[in-house]
């Protein structure tokens, strides 16, 4: 499953195209923060100076494991990413730059794709107050600091 943008299309004019990324998609990056989802991925296409020029926007909601009670949460996504895509001979690492040898005709863009999704995460994500799993709430309390049992001496 890939995200495939065809390089030999004429980008003169703004070629827009929109994918859906599912759990099935998601479930081919290993040790990922995102269990699973549902995002729609739109990309407008269109040339510049150097090559082309991409707008990707994505929006969904992805499947994270809570940091308090460790059950599956929906997070909200919404991010936009603008990148450059330039045709070189040489291969040269660069933010926001995507180099491709001339005679290449796609561009798999799922890997750009899969890391706008996992960046847009918060750092910390938890279930809204009172929605976490109750059983692991109340074992989780047993150690907190400030909920240790009262001893009389």
């Amino acid at each position: 499953m890939s995200i495939v943008l065809d390089l030999r299309q004429d980008f003169k004019q703004a070629v827009e195209t929109e994918y859906s990324v599912d759990d099935k998609m998601l479930r081919t990056i290993e040790k990922s923060l995102v269990k699973g989802g549902q995002f729609t991925v739109r990309i407008k296409a269109q040339q510049a100076a150097k090559g082309l020029s991409l707008d990707i926007n994505i929006s969904g909601n992805a499947i994270v494991e809570c940091d308090r009670c460790l059950d599956d949460m929906e997070t909200p996504v919404n991010t936009s990413k603008t990148l450059a895509v330039q045709f070189a001979d040489r291969y040269e690492d660069a933010d926001e730059v995507v180099y491709v040898p001339e005679e290449q005709t796609e561009l798999d863009l799922w890997p750009m794709v899969y890391d706008f999704i996992a960046l847009s995460i918060p750092l910390t994500h938890v279930h809204p107050e009172g929605q976490c799993n109750k059983e692991m709430a109340e074992r989780l309390s047993q150690y907190m600091v400030g909920n240790e049992p009262e001893t009389t001496l």
